[in-house]
């Protein structure tokens, strides 16, 4: 637990055939920023996973939520229902370009580099098989598609190859 981000977390989450809603509560690391790159852990910062006083509390108070009361109120009801006797900072979501979005890191090069890594007997026989070689990102849905020719590329040296044509389907 000390060299990874989990974290005491407690989840609350309603839905109904109109709106889906969740409230999610977790426990902030100890030691911040030197947490997350193992330096300043000590060993008794151990002993706090599932016994902050301070966590339990908020949690213990997240589980009384009530479904109706998750998917009928307002995020700010809400918080100051359940926790009216706490120091609450909200602050107001980022939206725009500032904002969380959608972004997947997949491209033909990194698949080529995935399809080097299996080597060239083992594409050779998904050709053999298959006719060409597809490989799909669970992440975004990009489906990559390499021919005989195009498989054969992958495994010539990066100064030998001729331009990559795009073959995204």
């Amino acid at each position: 637990m000390l060299q990874s981000e989990q974290l005491d977390t407690r989840l609350v989450l309603a839905a109904n055939d109109k709106v889906a809603a969740g409230l999610l509560i977790q426990r902030l690391p100890l030691q911040g920023e030197a947490n997350l790159a193992g330096a300043g852990a000590v060993a008794s910062d151990e002993d706090q996973i599932g016994l902050n006083e301070d966590y339990n509390r908020i949690a213990i108070l997240a589980a009384s939520l009530k479904r109706e009361e998750l998917l009928e109120l307002d995020a700010d009801t809400i918080l100051r229902r359940l926790f009216w006797e706490e120091d609450l900072r909200r602050f107001e979501p980022l939206v725009g370009d500032e904002g969380p979005r959608f972004a997947c890191t997949c491209s033909r090069e990194r698949v080529s580099s995935m399809l080097r890594s299996l080597g060239r007997d083992e594409i050779e026989s998904i050709i053999a098989e298959q006719g060409q070689v597809e490989v799909g990102c669970d992440f975004c849905g990009a489906q990559y598609r390499f021919d005989p020719v195009d498989a054969a590329q992958v495994f010539l040296q990066p100064h030998a190859q001729p331009p990559a044509t795009p073959n995204l389907q």
